[in-house]
């Protein structure tokens, strides 16, 4: 029996891809967009899970152990602007992943802005208002080891540019580059200060300078000056190192003004940083820790004791988010309430010419506030500026209008 095959139908062409698959089979560009989600989605809930554990980890350690530094040196504005665009970038995750990290990113977020964000919110609806007569202009100012870099006139230009009733100046002291700290030395020009601010009052500790209008009636000495105080042959090195609160009270028309002048110890030097140095870096943050402490512990007890109206004002070396500060601010006012900047930032850090991240960090716009104003006892702030010192220094000079 003979079977004949069917005719030969017409030739069999490449099907392209993806065509006459059943219905709901994903094709292979598909397929790999749905993989490329997948796993952008489990890197952000694990980098928003270790930016959130950082938060925490950091705020619980700030001021209660004295390696914290290195976790609180990032900018506070950096602490809110990091979980913002995570959160942001959880929108393009997809299911369960989007959910924890918009969940992390806004624990984190939430963290940032209730414990110090470098943000001052009231800026944007507030008006200082103008400055009433009589008030009494205020001007304090890290001087950068007394103008090192740009001279000792630049520092009385500057000053003269902004006419005050007070001066309160830190690093009234010369520095010699590669000594690190035993390259500080007295500076010793009352003959040029008295000339240049002829009818002043000169009151000094160590590195604090403080020039004013009206009479220095005391100065008692703060925290670990009273120790200093006790013993006269106590060398400048010694002076420098740890006298860092100067109170001056001041006879303002008939009624006492105190005002102190501030620059709490920094934390840490940049050129200890190198961490397989063999450097004792652990003796070295605790020193610098616990000066710190004692410092600000001294300025607050003298607070408590003190019943004129107060100023303070200064270098404190801390952030919004740094908790060494948080008895000061329990104690006493804020004086950006009469600011009108949404980020006052006060201090850059310039990086040696020598480091290849010099040019992102070394910009003339600050990242951080490290200069405070904070009034006690009904001192009024009617303006609080933060200007700029033309190069003079990496901080910002404080303006303020104040009355009592």
């Amino acid at each position: 029996m003979t079977t004949q095959s069917p005719p030969a139908g017409p030739p069999t062409l490449p099907v392209p891809d993806g065509v006459g698959r059943t219905a709901g089979t994903p094709g292979r560009a598909r397929r790999t967009a749905r993989a490329l989600r997948l796993w952008y989605g489990r890197v952000l809930v694990a980098v928003t899970g270790v930016w959130l554990l950082y938060a925490v980890v950091r705020w619980l350690v700030s001021g209660r152990w004295h390696w914290s530094i290195l976790l609180d040196a990032a900018p506070p504005v950096l602490l809110v602007s990091v979980p913002a665009v995570l959160l942001l970038a959880g929108a393009a995750a997809c299911g369960r992943r989007r959910l924890w990290s918009a969940g992390l990113a806004s624990a984190a977020l939430l963290l940032a802005l209730t414990t110090g964000s470098g943000i001052n919110w009231p800026a944007l609806w507030r008006d200082p208002g103008p400055v009433p007569p009589g008030a009494l202009h205020v001007v304090s100012l890290n001087t950068q080891y007394w103008g090192q870099n740009s001279g000792t006139d630049k520092v009385y230009e500057l000053l003269h540019e902004h006419p005050a009733d007070v001066y309160l100046l830190q690093e009234h002291v010369a520095w010699r580059a590669g000594l690190g700290e035993e390259g500080y030395s007295e500076v010793d020009d009352d003959d040029r200060l008295r000339a240049e601010f002829p009818g002043y009052h000169i009151a000094r500790r160590g590195e604090l300078l403080t020039l004013s209008r009206f009479p220095v009636v005391a100065s008692p000495p703060v925290g670990p000056a009273v120790e200093l105080d006790a013993r006269p042959d106590t060398t400048f090195k010694r002076v420098f190192e740890r006298d860092k609160v100067m109170r001056t009270d001041l006879s303002v028309h008939g009624r006492v003004l105190s005002v102190y002048n501030v620059h709490i110890t920094v934390p840490l030097a940049v050129d200890n940083l190198d961490l397989f140095s063999g450097y004792d870096h652990d003796s070295y943050f605790k020193r610098k820790f616990d000066w710190r402490l004692e410092e600000l512990r001294g300025l607050e007890e003298d607070l408590d004791d003190n019943p004129y109206p107060t100023l303070i004002s200064g270098d404190f070396n801390s952030t919004e988010s740094m908790r060494e500060l948080d008895g000061i601010r329990e104690r006493a006012d804020d004086a950006l309430r009469a600011n009108d900047e949404l980020l006052p930032m006060t201090w850059r850090y310039a990086a040696p010419a020598a480091f290849e991240w010099d040019s992102v960090f070394n910009r003339p716009l600050p990242l951080w506030r490290v200069d405070w104003s904070f009034t006690v006892h009904g001192v009024r702030v009617h303006r609080y500026d933060l200007l700029s010192t033309g190069g003079l220094s990496e901080h910002r000079l404080q303006d303020l209008w104040v009355s009592l």
